[in-house]
Order: C-alpha cells, then sequence, then structure tokens
C-alpha cells in the first residue's frame, strides 16, 4: 500500500466531497469504491465523515456550505502556514472563501478562488496530516485544473505555492504540468471549448481503479452519468470522467501496470 504519514508543503494532500444528498453520495462512494465511512455527529463538525479504504482515511464528505449549491469535490493543498498563504492568495488576485479556521485538533483551513474561479483549499496540519492512502486504486492519484485563463493559473499557483510549471503538446491539446523541487504534483489544461460557457474553471479530483472498464459500468449502474468515455494516456494509463449522482464531476484513473 502507498502509505503516507505526512506530505511536503504545495503538495495535494486531501479531497472531500460537498455534497446536498449526504446519504446518496455515500452510498454511491461507498459501493463504487468499497470505501467504509465514519461521521462526526458533534455540533462543531457540521455532519462531516471521512471514507476509510484498509482501516486508512483516503478522502472526506460533508454538507454544501449554502443551500442550492451544487456538488463538487474540492482538492487541499499542504501548507505549513495557512495564514501566510492566505495573504498570498489575496496578494496574487485571488478571493477568499473562508478565512483560515481551525478544525478542532486536525488542522487549519482556508477556502479560495483563483484568479480564473476555480476552488481550492489549503491545509496547514496539525494532528491530521492529510490523505494516509493515495497513488493505488480506491485513492486520489491525480489532481487536475480545469481552467479558463491558463496563463493567469500558471502564475497564481506558482505565486501561492511555489509551483513550476511545464506545458507540452499533448496531441491537439497543450497540457501543463506542476512540479515543486523536481516532484510533478498536479496537472492543468484549459477548457474544453464543448463545455457550457456557465461552466466555471475546476479542480478534478482522479480517483483510482482497478479495472476502469468495469468500474464505468458500475459507476453507471449506480446512477453516474459519463462524461469523457474511456480514454488512453500512452505509457501512463486510462482515464474517464464521470457526474456521480448528486452531480459531482469525478475522474476515475486505470494506472499502466
Amino acid at each position: 500500500m502507498s502509505e503516507f504519514t505526512g506530505y511536503a508543503p504545495g503538495v495535494p494532500c486531501w479531497v472531500d466531497l460537498s455534497t446536498p444528498d449526504i446519504d446518496a453520495s455515500t452510498d454511491f462512494y461507498t459501493e463504487l469504491f468499497g470505501w467504509t465511512a465514519v461521521f462526526d455527529e458533534s455540533e462543531d463538525y457540521g455532519g462531516y465523515g471521512v471514507f476509510h479504504l484498509h482501516g486508512k482515511y483516503v478522502a472526506g464528505i460533508g454538507p454544501v456550505y449554502q443551500e442550492g449549491m451544487p456538488a463538487a469535490w474540492n482538492t487541499y493543498v499542504c501548507t505549513d502556514d495557512v495564514a501566510k498563504t492566505t495573504e498570498l492568495v489575496r496578494e496574487n488576485g485571488g478571493s477568499i472563501v473562508t478565512e483560515p479556521m481551525q478544525i478542532k485538533n486536525e488542522g487549519r483551513t482556508a477556502g479560495y478562488l483563483d484568479p480564473a474561479g476555480a476552488y481550492i483549499c489549503a491545509w496547514q496540519p496539525l494532528d491530521k496530516k492529510g490523505a494516509q492512502l493515495a497513488n493505488e486504486p480506491g485513492t486520489l492519484n491525480w489532481s487536475e485544473l480545469i481552467t479558463r485563463d491558463p496563463f493567469s493559473s500558471k502564475e497564481f499557483y506558482g505565486d501561492v505555492f511555489g509551483w513550476t510549471a511545464d506545458t507540452r503538446p499533448m496531441g491537439d491539446m497543450e497540457y501543463t504540468t506542476f512540479a515543486e523541487n523536481g516532484h510533478v504534483l498536479a496537472g492543468m489544461m484549459a477548457m474544453p471549448d464543448a463545455l457550457p460557457s456557465e461552466v466555471p474553471s475546476y479542480w478534478l479530483a482522479y480517483l483510482g481503479v482497478d479495472n476502469l472498464d468495469t468500474a464505468v459500468q458500475e459507476s453507471a449502474r449506480l446512477g453516474a452519468t459519463q462524461m469523457v468515455g474511456p480514454t488512453e494516456v500512452p505509457g501512463m494509463g486510462n482515464f474517464a470522467i464521470i457526474t456521480d449522482p448528486a452531480g459531482a464531476t469525478v475522474g476515475l484513473w486505470e494506472s499502466t501496470p
């Protein structure tokens, strides 16, 4: 298993699902990935739950912040100082959605919109370092920014998190990888023209699967809608993108052996 006991600053370390239907979303993901869900029912935790795999926590789930908001997967980037990260967001054209706040003794978090409108969170760990498993089936495998402004996004994430961007041709498009200290940690692509203009920039979480075709079929049986069918990335693996029954978009990723 790919176990993690901590993350360096600048590395995506956690994902969670905001959903208007906790029960339906919990049923969908526990059936699709074999996760178990554990909820803290205390008032100050807001009904937040943690998905576990092999006894390790891999992702979170909670209610949407306001009634009427859409379901979405949220990406968290590790920081050693969430207050400083928040100031960097302000200085570099981002917007603050939630100011830094403490979550029990687990850590401190804040939520932002980048200049192109994509929602991204920061996580300063205390007792909870991030996902305990990653880069294997049933866990976070890749984080990808789908943006309407690649240029400003490169500058923003470089200034805020210290990422360096490397843009190269990929078929009939360009794809950017973000790295820190030489370690590739996320990707970025321009918003496809086929998507409606009202779709905002967003971060897409890819969750690993053993067999992509089987996972896509099972997700459909459980009520998901296919957005992008199984697609090969030569030498790396295959992916698909689905919308879960609550409306959240998520990627599925099968790595090449």
